[in-house]
């Protein structure tokens, strides 16, 4: 450890004077915005799709929205359509997939992945599947790819595919 430190410290050339302070570091499994979005959705007790919902029942923003948030909620809310207390996504062929919560998401993966459809399918069937079904949520696709990797009978019994079918053979041409 001590030889690393001394190697680092020819490479970089600090002045007497200047104090450095060292950077604190974390490792964590997963990424840091995952963190936070993790602990915004426990905080938060509204959907991923609140503020797309008050702005197309009422018209209003947000607090403390900057122009470039309310220019952006414009943006998406006119792919929104709302049914009574029920808003819907618009796609491009104009079928409406009904937003759901994450409570709703999780319940549709369990169930879309083991049951409904037969066969553990991968995390691009999944949600193919689901909005064929009618159900929509911003993450869909990365939940349904989650969902896939963890599930530990698609681990188990899925396709070797980096394996070769069977023994391979060296031949020395003619």
């Amino acid at each position: 450890m001590a030889d690393a430190l001394a190697t680092l410290a020819s490479m970089i050339k600090v002045n007497k004077q200047e104090d450095v302070k060292p950077i604190q570091m974390s490792i964590y499994e997963a990424p840091a915005h995952c963190y936070n979005l993790e602990e915004e959705e426990e905080n938060d007790d509204h959907p991923w799709y609140h503020d797309i919902l008050i702005y197309v029942r009422n018209r209003e923003y947000p607090d403390q929205a900057t122009e470039n948030d309310k220019r952006m909620l414009r943006r998406l809310a006119s792919d929104y359509v709302l049914d009574e207390k029920v808003l819907y996504k618009r796609r491009k062929d104009q079928v409406l997939l009904r937003c759901i919560d994450a409570v709703e998401a999780k319940k549709i993966l369990e169930e879309v992945h083991e049951g409904v459809c037969g066969t553990h399918a991968n995390g691009f069937t999944m949600a193919r599947q689901i909005m064929r079904f009618g159900y929509y949520w911003s993450t869909m696709e990365g939940d349904c790819i989650n969902c896939a990797k963890r599930c530990h009978k698609c681990q188990i019994y899925g396709d070797k595919i980096n394996v070769p079918p069977s023994p391979l053979h060296v031949m020395t041409s003619p």
